[in-house]
């Protein structure tokens, strides 16, 4: 008895797995396709508000983790990461729900000016700004 259920089970499990395995395979995305989403990869994330600029002595490379660990102590949860044909980019959503966008810039070698830019031109947006600012002053030394 037991060996006729083993074989109805293992003969049910055959078709199913050859019932799955026959479906069909995933398109390929087209070339076009490809070359759409390789642009739109280098299109780096816009965000309207204040803005400021620090000067560093560093490449953009080295400076990634020194900036995410900077956005992580100043409350902002890190969304998107990227580059972009004139650097790196972040972009995180801060504890108030400002996106910021901290944009990594190589100005020559050995050189590079860190942007940040809160969304919003009210006292808040300006506050979170300086903070995020002297937050990665203090990494970047």
């Amino acid at each position: 008895m037991n060996a006729k259920k083993n074989r109805q089970l293992g003969g049910v499990l055959v078709v199913c797995l050859a019932v799955v395995g026959c479906g069909e395979r995933a398109a390929e995305p087209s070339a076009p396709a490809t070359t759409m989403n390789r642009e739109i990869s280098l299109v780096t994330p816009t965000v309207g508000g204040p803005s400021r600029e620090i000067p560093v002595e560093e490449e953009p490379a080295r400076l990634l983790e020194k900036v995410e660990l900077a956005l992580k102590d100043s409350g902002v949860r890190l969304v998107q990461r990227g580059s972009a044909t004139d650097g790196k980019w972040l972009l995180g959503k801060s504890l108030a729900d400002r996106n910021v966008l901290v944009e990594l810039r190589p100005v020559y070698p050995g050189r590079s000016v860190v942007k940040m830019t809160v969304e919003g031109g009210d006292l808040l947006a300006r506050e979170l700004l300086n903070h995020l600012y002297s937050r990665i002053q203090e990494r970047t030394r």
